[in-house]
């Protein structure tokens, strides 16, 4: 065991602090955490700290989730089990498209939501330019998965068709009659 004297500053702080400390390094970058698992005992140990897998960034498995399939099983499986919302989307597209496997697939999906954004809610109103960079960065995750137009989907489509005041076609003028119409539309002419 190393001297308590021969230990850095970082070192020296209590594991809690560490863990929290690295959690936020973990939120911006994986490749700096890997490079912490190198640097001494003491802090290796913290990058195990379920808040460091819980906030660790995995945006390049995000945009190609199929990635996931040969590699990162224990990654995924760590960052599942402390709830990382990343985590739990890819596993959603995967389960909900790949498996076919739709419950799974939306509570994973659901899972994501709920620890992403504040109170798990998209708030449009207050956040169109969160929805719409939502929007794109979803369709670069699903741009490499085949994706079969269910009945479901065009049925949802017209269940919630809008008024004709809300300009149909317009897809990036939305108000509340139309918003969930006009997404799903989005989504629609992606397949």
């Amino acid at each position: 065991m190393a001297n308590h004297n021969n230990l850095s500053l970082l070192e020296s702080l209590p594991q809690d602090l560490l863990g929290e400390i690295l959690s936020q390094v973990a939120s911006s970058s994986r490749e700096d955490i890997c490079q912490c698992v190198t640097v001494s005992r003491t802090i290796s140990a913290a990058t195990q700290d379920y808040r460091v897998f819980n906030k660790l960034s995995l945006r390049p498995q995000a945009m190609s989730p199929l990635l996931t399939f040969g590699r990162y099983h224990q990654l995924m499986n760590r960052c599942l089990q402390s709830d990382n919302p990343a985590a739990h989307y890819i596993e959603g597209l995967k389960q909900y498209f790949i498996h076919e496997n739709t419950i799974l697939g939306l509570f994973h999906l659901k899972k994501s939501a709920e620890n992403s954004y504040d109170n798990g809610m998209l708030d449009w109103e207050t956040s169109k330019r969160r929805a719409d960079r939502c929007w794109r960065e979803n369709k670069k995750s699903l741009r490499n998965i085949i994706i079969i137009l269910k009945h479901e989907y065009t049925t949802n489509l017209m269940n919630n068709l809008p008024p004709t005041s809300c300009h149909i076609n317009d897809l990036d003028t939305r108000c509340p009659k139309c918003y969930h119409y006009k997404q799903m539309r989005k989504f629609v002419n992606c397949i």
